[in-house]
């Protein structure tokens, strides 16, 4: 092989070595744009999170006690009304025409006492002359026995016939509760949520839910709470006054305050899902636009550090790297920017909420830590060169699709 082809052969091989070499070298030297926020002493407030239903105070629903077509309904969906205030008419033909039978059947009954007591007083006094002649051998004693006989005899009906009479009233006190069930009354002071029947429909007393088993519900709306679910690992961290932010599903922008009144002592257990606690939340904001029955979500916090005592950091800035063994504890670490450099730190972590953490041990008050692209962080090594971004201006940036400058 001649000279100038060996020389070309070694540039080849060289420029085959070197080019790779230089672009990997290149891309090392690439300045990563990253958000940073300066570490602050930060106090976090740990929360527990839930859902549930909006409810009022107390709710009743009225049900029909027999069986019976509905005449009149009197009040409609939105009403207030009173305690004792008629609202629904049954047909009342049956019971009304029962009851007056049985009245009159108790004024025979009570003329049938009276007949028996004159006619037991008359005997009495037979009685009494049979005993006075019986005294002089006047009557045989035969006669005087059977006389005898007819006044206890007479006695007897009597107290038949007054046990007839009290069993003539309480059949009519019977069919008078039956009259009056034919007028359903409302049972509270409140306001009228639903009505579940028209007149002509029948009402049926039943204890499975079916046409006719409900009649109307009515709420005490002076108060409204919410009804929420919390599991068991975070019921013990629960007590009677802590703070819940709600925010119903019909209003996700707009939270209302509230306090745990009420916090159940026996779980309750979904087929297929853990125990959960339902927890009671007095909601003290008025003017809410309510409505029984919506889904909220609760936000319960839990308790407050009180004074900071520790930096705090945004919860994406902390990292997690998987423990080699099964007792050994889950390391943290964040990436703090140093000399325009991204310096890996291990850290140790305490208390959290849903926006911040708090850092024991690793960091210092007035160190910067990058807390994003998240897309950036997923990829950052320890050493390469970054350059920090106002958090503002990388929003903009993203929205509009380009980068910065």
């Amino acid at each position: 092989m001649s000279k100038s082809k060996k020389w070309a052969a070694a540039a080849a091989i060289a420029l085959v070595l070197v080019v790779p070499v230089g672009v990997k070298l290149a891309r090392g030297k690439q300045v990563k744009d990253v958000e940073t926020e300066k570490v602050v002493l930060r106090a976090p407030s740990p929360s527990i999170l839930a859902s549930g239903t909006l409810v009022y105070e107390s709710q009743v629903t009225l049900v029909p006690e027999i069986i019976a077509r509905v005449n009149e309904v009197l009040v409609k969906e939105g009403d207030a009304v009173r305690k004792g205030q008629l609202l629904i008419r049954l047909e009342d033909e049956s019971p009304r025409a029962e009851t007056l039978q049985l009245q009159a059947s108790l004024r025979q009954s009570e003329l049938q006492v009276e007949r028996q007591r004159v006619n037991l007083e008359a005997l009495t006094v037979r009685a009494k002359r049979y005993a006075e002649l019986r005294r002089h051998d006047l009557v045989e004693p035969t006669k005087y026995d059977e006389m005898q006989a007819q006044v206890d005899l007479a006695a007897v009906e009597l107290r038949t016939g007054r046990e007839t009479v009290k069993q003539a009233q309480a059949q009519l006190r019977q069919a008078q509760d039956r009259l009056a069930k034919t007028e359903i009354h409302a049972p509270i002071d409140g306001k009228v949520t639903l009505v579940s029947i028209k007149p002509g429909e029948t009402a049926v007393p039943a204890a499975v839910s079916i046409a006719g088993s409900t009649l109307m519900t009515i709420a005490d709306t002076s108060s409204t709470f919410a009804e929420i679910n919390v599991d068991e690992t975070d019921v013990a961290r629960l007590s009677k006054g802590q703070g819940v932010r709600i925010v119903p599903a019909a209003f996700p922008d707009r939270a209302f305050r509230g306090r745990v009144e009420q916090v159940a002592m026996a779980p309750k257990q979904n087929p297929g899902q853990s125990r959960s606690y339902p927890v009671r939340v007095k909601l003290e904001n008025e003017g809410l636009p309510f409505h029984p029955g919506m889904s909220c979500r609760a936000e319960i916090a839990v308790s407050q550090s009180g004074e900071a005592k520790n930096p705090g950091v945004p919860v994406q800035a902390v990292h997690y790297e998987s423990s080699e063994g099964r007792d050994d504890k889950t390391r943290a670490f964040v990436f703090v920017m140093d000399n325009r450099r991204a310096v890996r730190r291990p850290v140790e972590i305490g208390l959290a909420d849903d926006t911040f953490i708090e850092v024991t041990r690793g960091l210092k008050t007035g160190e910067t830590v990058i807390t994003g692209p998240a897309k950036t962080l997923r990829f950052l090594s320890d050493g390469e060169a970054v350059r920090s971004q106002d958090r503002a201006e990388a929003r903009d940036s993203h929205q509009k699709g380009g980068k910065p400058s």
